[in-house]
């Protein structure tokens, strides 16, 4: 080494031509490139193969540390490398390596078990010295600090406000949530300063990056403090919060999801009860209706028109059977679905139906048209099966707030809606009838007139 110092004393003693006097930076940069061009010449040029030995004291993918008391070199070599805690004997040159010189490996041969190099504990000052001489580069040392996050390839330590970066093959289970824990730990490794080049001018260069390589994760000790134990129990505390947290929306989600089974259980039940009851209002309204319409004539000796009857209710049956809805009577106006209807009952020949609809809307949703023609038809059933009537009169006048106010009169006999029979006689007429004025937003009475009844349906806005 004493002809590369001579080199790079004599080096910087050349001065700069005053014709071309580049800037600072540039030339200092200059300088440093032709410094390292130097080294690298009189390391290639002036070095034999030579011998080194020592003890391993770590390996780390393409490289391994070899440490001789105080000493200690990295050394570069292809294939495998040996274990640390093996004394070895090493056969290479030098060469130059991030501002250091290092030592390049042709081959190596094992001496057997050597004696580990004891640890020597440092501090962040001298994780900082780039002394070559009196540094810690490549030594076995212990240092102690506080883990602050987990790397690719180990974890992030920081000694007295000196980031190092550890490399470790084997992380140790108290160090996975070390970014919240901050525990205090002692690492036991090889460490290695980045060092910037121009430390090859003198001792003004600085460490750009401090790296400690572990063998193993017994050398990765935790060192419990208040500190570190406040935050595990913080984060312990967390991690309940949360589990309690997710436990209780578990259970609201499964309580919900019970809720909404049943809620939907009932609702199709009520969906089926109320399909079932309409069914029957419309069997009752339509169908017996019409049978006893044919009864009346086949009594009296009127074939034809019996057969017409029974025909219609054989199509009313189809049509409730599916569900299905009389499409040309939806399409009419409810004054012409009205007048329709009064048509079809007069041409029976059994008693005479009028009509005068002028407040009926001139639309009304399909749902509602039904049940105002089953009530229509109701009524009239309702007055010449069981009021003997002849005659009766369908009108219809709107109302001061905009509604309508529809009447069916006829001249049976009239009746007392608080004593006629009910439901729990078997007779669902009425009722079926109240409950079609309420689908469609009206109310309905009965009230008696002379000698026969007004069915009265009124409907408000």
């Amino acid at each position: 080494m004493k002809r590369a110092t001579c080199i790079i004393l004599l080096f910087l003693t050349v001065s700069v031509a005053a014709a071309d006097r580049p800037a600072l930076g540039d030339y200092l940069s200059s300088v440093r490139a032709r410094v390292v061009g130097k080294v690298r010449e009189a390391l290639d040029a002036g070095q034999d193969r030579t011998e080194v030995s020592g003890t391993v004291t770590c390996a780390i993918q393409d490289a391994f540390f070899l440490q001789n008391g105080d000493t200690g070199v990295k050394v570069l070599a292809a294939g495998s490398l040996p274990k640390a805690g093996r004394r070895v004997s090493v056969s290479g040159a030098p060469s130059l390596e991030g501002g250091r010189i290092v030592f390049v490996a042709k081959d190596w041969s094992d001496l057997g078990a050597g004696e580990m190099p004891l640890a020597r504990t440092v501090s962040s000052v001298e994780l900082t010295d780039p002394d070559p001489q009196e540094g810690v580069n490549w030594r076995r040392i212990s240092l102690e600090g506080r883990a602050i996050g987990v790397t690719e390839g180990g974890f992030a330590l920081t000694v007295d406000d000196v980031p190092v970066n550890v490399r470790t093959d084997a992380l140790p289970d108290f160090l996975s949530d070390c970014d919240r824990t901050h525990p205090k730990v002692k690492v036991t490794g090889v460490v290695e300063q980045v060092l910037d080049p121009s430390v090859l001018l003198g001792k003004t260069g600085y460490v750009m990056g401090v790296k400690v390589d572990v063998e193993s994760e017994s050398d990765i000790v935790l060192k419990p403090d208040l500190a570190y134990l406040a935050a595990c129990r913080d984060r312990r505390f967390e991690v309940g919060v949360a589990t309690a947290l997710g436990v209780l929306a578990l259970g609201v989600l499964v309580f919900l999801v019970v809720v909404f089974r049943q809620r939907r259980g009932l609702f199709r039940t009520r969906t089926i009860m109320a399909e079932r009851k309409r069914m029957a209002d419309d069997i009752h309204d339509t169908i017996e209706q019409h049978l006893v319409g044919a009864g009346m004539l086949l009594k009296i000796g009127r074939l034809k028109e019996a057969q017409d009857v029974l025909v219609r209710a054989k199509r009313e049956i189809r049509d409730i059977i599916w569900g299905l809805k009389n499409d040309d009577m939806m399409r009419l106006s409810p004054a012409e679905m009205i007048r329709q209807l009064a048509h079809e009952e007069n041409t029976k020949g059994l008693y005479c139906v009028d009509t005068r609809l002028e407040g009926l809307p001139a639309t009304m949703d399909a749902a509602a048209m039904r049940d105002l023609s089953l009530v229509v038809r109701e009524s009239i059933g309702n007055a010449v099966k069981h009021g003997g009537a002849k005659k009766i009169a369908i009108s219809c006048d709107s109302t001061r707030d905009g509604g309508w106010l529809l009447r069916i009169s006829n001249d049976g006999t009239p009746f007392d809606p608080k004593t006629a029979p009910g439901a729990k006689e078997g007779h669902f007429g009425l009722e079926g009838m109240k409950q079609r004025a309420r689908r469609i937003g009206a109310d309905l009475r009965f009230e008696p007139r002379g000698s026969g009844m007004v069915l009265v349906l009124e409907k408000r806005i």
